[in-house]
């Protein structure tokens, strides 16, 4: 996962950056073990350059990236390709994405440019499985927030703490690399018999 490339000119606006490979293991491994990947459609919304999307595929998932920026995607299809990894690519703003799959594994915006940005993107993520494994910035205002959204649509909710360690990435980083705790969310929707 380490061999992802980066984006040539990630956009600030869309908070554009490399989810760190160790993280992103962590995160597709448990995926895995839990049921959630192999033979299971997987999206990831928000893709960038497609490091979870590589991890879910080659652990045996039909992954479905969706990204708005379309460079993001030409990136991931070129290394996917060169890589012999198969993936689908969609150029889709979460807004307006209708699609339905049996798991969301993402690391979305986490609002510190767009307030809520985080929110919208695990509001779809719901909407499009019953299972959605997400990153969200550590907070306990965020915490409140998105239990209230999730368990109004049935979703039960585990997280865990974790440090996210985030390479310089931008012109304007002046720490090699920024620490920050993030909580790694579980978000499933029990089976209703009824």
């Amino acid at each position: 996962m380490e061999k992802i490339p980066l984006h040539p000119n990630p956009n600030y606006e869309l908070e554009q950056y490399l989810t760190p490979s160790d993280l992103a293991s962590e995160i597709i491994w448990t995926a895995f073990l839990r049921g959630d990947v192999k033979n299971k459609v997987v999206v990831d919304l928000g893709c960038g350059t497609g490091r979870l999307c590589a991890g879910i595929s080659l652990l045996g998932g039909y992954c479905i990236c969706v990204d708005i920026d379309y460079e993001s995607l030409k990136v991931a299809k070129e290394f996917f390709e060169n890589e012999n990894i198969i993936a689908e690519f969609v150029n889709a703003d979460v807004n307006n994405l209708e699609i339905r799959a049996d798991t969301v594994i993402q690391n979305p915006p986490f609002g510190v440019v767009r307030k809520g940005a985080d929110l919208i993107f695990l509001d779809k993520a719901l909407s499009i499985a019953k299972t959605v494994y997400s990153i969200h910035k550590s907070n306990p205002e965020t915490l409140q927030l998105i239990t209230k959204l999730a368990t109004s649509k049935g979703f039960q909710v585990e997280y865990l703490t974790h440090k996210f360690r985030m390479k310089a990435y931008y012109p304007w980083h002046r720490k090699k690399i920024h620490e920050f705790l993030i909580d790694i969310y579980l978000f499933t929707k029990p089976f209703n018999r009824q």
